[in-house]
């Protein structure tokens, strides 16, 4: 489903990314020539004061309306960063949010697991044309009912989301535990021949990251990536970013108005796809390293930070192509990852053409629209002051589905008490035949919505359930199905009893 949202996105945004390379290029153009003339260099360029008044009231603009408690975004841009916050990162304890403010990074995460696999292969301790049997002997997955052979699934299989599993690990388990979760799972299709995204890829990656090494995956992405990257405020051990103070307190919006404390369910099983944790002032150091803009770092990830970004031959191509833990437009201009998971929301955008790295972080996730908020800062930064923030598609459907939700609940309690109030009838008419169709019609309504809510979770997210859904999307999206078939029972029951005889 992601998938085909960037698609979507990446068509749309192509002819605005283009304006803006124009916009962008004639004035640095004509900078630089001066600056021959009057014998000066110039390193960087400054923000232009209204661009970043724009940005400051756009991220304002898109806290309020979306109700969420706090946001933080960073703007890399000719060499500079520039940090936008907004609202609270707890609101209880009325802590504002800032650069320093820790958030969880959801799926961007992938990110930096892919990279440490691929430290890993640089240092010639594996290689993406490995068997998972090789590392994990005891993983089997079915494909139509019958075995896999695991010889022929490799690590790119998973890297690239193309080994046909959409099941993500148990929540509340080691990583171990997790992955041996997924032991025997149905795979979607065989490995190789699509693209579906699905988190417990990552997981299992993470989990080889850990056999490989020898250590924990905390353990080594602290050793191995973070600190040599020089990011200070980037943590796998969700205790460690708790223990400095910073960390925000996540949220959930339901019912268009209430806004509750929510906490990740337990997620050491899931940390190397969706639960590492950073702030904005580390994610524009990370921004500055993908885009070549940093350069104190390792020499080895001169060589593997460029490889993150490369299709290779093994990805099934759409509108562009999944790399390791990025989407990338066909044209190489435009790369960037989103995540949701319980009470965050993140995004992050490189446009490598203008060298621009934008990162979202919220703690909120069913109403922000972290994308839009890139991609408008974006915008203004190509020239669009009048950018604005408008409600996501899960937010309007919030709306409706918590009207559907009074409206229908209000209506199944009149139409059983007027029911009710027909039974009590002394007399009673017979069951015409119009009556009993009338009956059988809306029992048969009632049984469609229970069987139709039952499965809707699936006909948004493949193998998904509403214990998970109702991690990404607001209560009311529940309760306006459950509405809605109290209100077929109530007016089955209704229709069941005649008037009474005058």
């Amino acid at each position: 489903m992601y998938a085909v949202q960037q698609s979507v996105l990446n068509k749309h945004y192509t002819l605005k990314r283009e304006k803006r390379i124009i916009v962008r290029k004639i004035p640095i153009a004509l900078l630089l020539i001066l600056s021959l003339f009057l014998g000066f260099s110039i390193s960087a360029l400054a923000l232009p004061k209204e661009q970043e008044h724009a940005i400051q009231s756009f991220v304002n603009e898109a806290r309020r309306i979306s109700g969420t408690s706090g946001i933080s975004a960073s703007v890399v841009v000719d060499g500079e960063t520039y940090f936008f916050s907004s609202g609270l990162a707890n609101s209880e304890a009325e802590t504002p949010a800032d650069e320093e403010t820790l958030w969880e990074l959801a799926s961007v995460s992938k990110a930096f697991t892919a990279l440490g696999v691929l430290y890993l292969e640089e240092q010639g301790l594996l290689s993406l044309d490995d068997s998972i049997a090789d590392h994990l002997p005891w993983l089997t997955f079915w494909y139509r009912g019958q075995p896999v052979d695991m010889q022929g699934v490799r690590l790119y299989h998973f890297m690239h989301h193309t080994s046909g599993l959409l099941l993500n690990s148990e929540p509340g388990l080691t990583l171990q535990g997790g992955v041996e979760a997924l032991v025997n799972a149905e795979l979607a299709f065989f490995p190789g021949e699509s693209f579906a995204y699905g988190n417990g890829n990552y997981n299992i990656l993470g989990l080889v990251i850990e056999t490989v090494s020898g250590q924990s995956y905390e353990a080594f992405m602290e050793e191995h990536i973070f600190r040599p990257l020089g990011m200070t405020q980037t943590f796998a051990n969700r205790d460690y970013a708790v223990a400095t103070g910073q960390f925000a307190q996540g949220y959930a919006t339901q019912f268009i108005f209430f806004t509750v404390p929510r906490d990740a369910r337990e997620t050491e099983s899931r940390v190397p796809t969706g639960f590492l944790i950073s702030s904005a002032q580390d994610m524009a150091r990370w921004m500055g390293i993908q885009l070549g803009l940093v350069t104190d770092i390792p020499e080895i990830f001169h060589t593997i930070i460029p490889r993150t970004h490369e299709s290779g031959h093994w990805v099934v191509q759409w509108d562009g192509y999944y790399t390791a833990g990025w989407f990338v437009s066909a044209e190489g201009d435009r790369i960037d990852h989103g995540g949701l998971n319980h009470s965050f929301s993140t995004f992050a955008l490189l446009l490598p053409e203008e060298q621009i790295g934008i990162t979202v972080l919220a703690n909120s996730c069913q109403t922000i629209n972290a994308t839009l908020i890139a991609d408008s800062i974006a915008d203004i930064l190509g020239g669009d002051l009048e950018a604005s923030y408008r409600m996501g598609g899960i937010q309007i459907m919030d709306v409706v589905f918590t009207l559907v939700t009074i409206l229908g609940g209000a209506f199944a309690v009149i139409f059983f008490i007027f029911g009710l109030r027909r039974r009590k009838q002394d007399e009673r008419q017979p069951r015409t035949k119009k009556r009993i169709v009338l009956i059988i019609l809306w029992s048969v309504i009632t049984l469609a919505l229970i069987v139709f809510s039952y499965a809707f979770p699936r006909t948004i997210i493949p193998f998904g359930s509403w214990s998970f859904a109702l991690t990404l999307v607001s209560l009311s999206f529940l309760t306006a199905f459950v509405a809605l078939a109290l209100l077929s029972a109530s007016i089955t029951w209704f229709v069941a009893f005649p008037r009474r005889r005058e």
